[in-house]
C-alpha cells in the first residue's frame, strides 16, 4: 500500500516539477523501489517501509478480589506463617488487589477485616491470634494506601465457623480472613 502511495506521489511530483504528462507509467522494480516513466524521464524512489504495528495492549490482569454485595470477596486465602500473624509473601498480591478494589469504590466508607480460626487450641489463644492476623492485614492495607479510619480489624477466633471443625477440610475453611463492608451505599457486584 505504501509503495502504491509512493508511486502516485511520484507521478504527481513528476507532473508538477518535471513536466511529465499523466500518461506516465508507474511500477515497482525488483528491489521494491517505485519507478516512474514519463515522456522523456525516469524516476526511481524507495518505497516507504510499512510502519511498525502497535503492540497489542497487555492482557488485563485478573484480580483476586472483587466487590460482591456488602463484601469484598477474595478468590484465595490470606496465608500466614503457622501460629503467627506474619502474612506470607504469596498473599501480598491478593492484599494489593483488595487495596485496589477499595480505592476504585469510593462509596465504601468502612470495612471490617475479620480474622477467624479453627477450633484447635484454647478460645483465648484463637481469639488473640485471629486479632493479631486481622491487625496485620489492616496494617498491610494502610501501607498500600487505604486510610486507616476506613478499616477496622476484629478477631473472632473460633466463634464463627463456616464448616465442621471435626474434619481437616472444615478446619481449613474456618481459618480465614473476610472483608465486610460496614458503611457505604449498596454496591453492585462486579
Amino acid at each position: 500500500m505504501r509503495a502504491l502511495i509512493a508511486v502516485l506521489g511520484m507521478a504527481f511530483l513528476a507532473t508538477v516539477v518535471l513536466g511529465c504528462s499523466f500518461s506516465a507509467s508507474a511500477s515497482l522494480n525488483s528491489e521494491g523501489k517505485a519507478v516512474l516513466k514519463g515522456k522523456d524521464k525516469i524516476m526511481v524512489a524507495a518505497a516507504q517501509p510499512a510502519a511498525p504495528e502497535e503492540p497489542p495492549p497487555p492482557p488485563k490482569k485478573k484480580r483476586k478480589a472483587r466487590v460482591k454485595g456488602q463484601k469484598i470477596e477474595i478468590l484465595e486465602k490470606v496465608m500466614f506463617d503457622t501460629a503467627k500473624a506474619t502474612i506470607k509473601v504469596e498473599s501480598h498480591q491478593l492484599l494489593n488487589d483488595v487495596a485496589e478494589v477499595i480505592k476504585e469504590h469510593p462509596k465504601i466508607k468502612k470495612i471490617r477485616i475479620e480474622g477467624h480460626t479453627d477450633a484447635d487450641g484454647s478460645d483465648k489463644y484463637n481469639k488473640d491470634l485471629s486479632q493479631k492476623r486481622a491487625n496485620s492485614v489492616k496494617k498491610f492495607l494502610v501501607q498500600a494506601g487505604i486510610p486507616e479510619d476506613k478499616l477496622e480489624a476484629v478477631g473472632y477466633g473460633e466463634d464463627k465457623p463456616i464448616a465442621d471443625n471435626g474434619t481437616e477440610e472444615g478446619k481449613e475453611k474456618n481459618r480465614r480472613v473476610e472483608f465486610n463492608i460496614l458503611r457505604g451505599k449498596e454496591l453492585k457486584g462486579e
